[in-house]
């Protein structure tokens, strides 16, 4: 007792007495002040107090028939390129068209001196004459009995004979001109006013651009998928983009690539397009049932495979890989996803797998290029504070 009332004499015995039945005071009342309150609200609504949940935007998406493409390098060529050469010897004396020009078929590319087949044509022209003339008079005798068969026989051969020799003057001075065998441009000249050409030599290059030809090779695996005649497109230099037809599919491999010519045949009217453009060529391969969704929903699971966020009929958030297919009309086109999916747009970085989650579904002409970024990070306080707090705040406010 005595020591007691000795320690209770000494002023700082005194206070720290009173500090420490203050805290367990102060201890006492959280547990069972606030915590018997909110038991009691629990009890009463029936209602724990919720987990924060994520609100997303989603948008139901539907396959749709997507025809698959093989995707080559390839490049422009001419449909027809010849090089025009000159049948007999002589002398160039005119070039009536310049090079990059466009001609129609029949035109004059290239004018050899004459000399003197003009007069052999002449001279052929008229033998030719003479034995028509010979060989009528020959009927006629031999109609009056006045004419043997052997010299009727004899009479035949000169005319045959004139007329042989007339077709082939007339074919040498035919070729004095070197003329365009269809619609076409002059791409180079090989000659030039006063050159000596001999037959066999290269006048000038014609080209053939209307259609124009985009060429490439594909492997022996896409060969047996492409579709004869099937429309195909080509990403050209500049982004120009080309539309045709696969006209034409090799039946033999190249020797040293082992892959397959193709041609797809483009109208090019006027010749805007040249050959030798490089570019992209989609060959078509067929069909598939195929999602349009915008790029920037696809992201990667653990494994780095490709893949979208969907939800389930609970709005349950579930990860499915898919296949990129094709791009183009602002998205890409995925499979591997079920004919209609419910698609996470908005907020799919910031779910996982297992989450349930409010939806607020939106058109499917919606444009989601935007970031992707959250609605709201959890749900309003109404929903996820105690009542007791609730009241609190309501108070604060007042």
């Amino acid at each position: 007792m005595s020591l007691l009332t000795s320690i209770w004499s000494n002023r700082n015995y005194r206070m720290a007495m009173f500090v420490a039945l203050l805290a367990i005071a102060w201890l006492l009342s959280g547990v069972v002040g606030p915590g018997d309150t909110l038991d009691n609200e629990e009890a009463v609504t029936g209602v724990a107090n919720p987990e924060p949940v994520m609100r997303v935007q989603a948008q139901r998406v539907e396959a749709q028939s997507y025809a698959t493409q093989a995707l080559i390098n390839g490049h422009t060529e001419a449909n027809r390129s010849v090089r025009l050469r000159a049948e007999l010897d002589g002398v160039i004396i005119g070039l009536p068209v310049s090079e990059g020009s466009s001609v129609r078929r029949g035109e004059v590319i290239c004018e050899i001196e004459a000399e003197d087949r003009l007069e052999k044509l002449a001279l052929a022209e008229a033998a030719r004459r003479k034995a028509e003339l010979d060989y009528a008079g020959a009927i006629r005798l031999k109609m009056k009995g006045l004419q043997s068969d052997t010299a009727m026989a004899q009479q035949q051969v000169f005319l045959a004979r004139a007329k042989a020799d007339y077709t082939q003057a007339k074919v040498l001075v035919d070729n004095l001109k070197v003329r365009a065998p269809f619609d076409g441009v002059v791409n180079s000249r090989a000659v030039e006013l006063g050159d000596f050409i001999r037959r066999g030599e290269e006048c000038a290059t014609l080209l053939d651009l209307d259609p124009v030809l985009v060429v490439g090779e594909v492997s022996e695996n896409q060969v047996g998928q492409l579709i004869p005649g099937g429309l195909a497109s080509a990403q050209l230099q500049r982004g120009t983009l080309v539309q045709g037809k696969l006209r034409y599919i090799s039946q033999q491999a190249q020797e040293v690539t082992r892959a397959y010519r193709v041609e797809v045949a483009v109208q090019n009217p006027g010749n805007a397009l040249r050959g030798g453009l490089s570019g992209r060529l989609a060959l078509p391969t067929g069909e598939i049932l195929a999602h349009h969704i915008n790029s920037s929903l696809l992201t990667l699971d653990d494994r780095g495979e490709l893949g979208v966020r969907i939800l389930d009929e609970n709005n349950r958030v579930d990860f499915v890989n898919v296949t990129l297919v094709g791009d183009g009309d602002g998205g890409v086109w995925v499979s591997g996803l079920s004919d209609l999916v419910t698609l996470i747009t908005v907020g799919q970085e910031y779910v996982s797998v297992g989450d349930i989650v409010r939806v607020e579904l939106v058109d499917s002409e919606q444009d989601f290029d935007s970031p992707s970024r959250p609605v709201e990070v959890t749900a309003p306080k109404s929903d996820l504070m105690p009542a007791s707090e609730q009241r609190s705040i309501a108070e604060d406010d007042q």
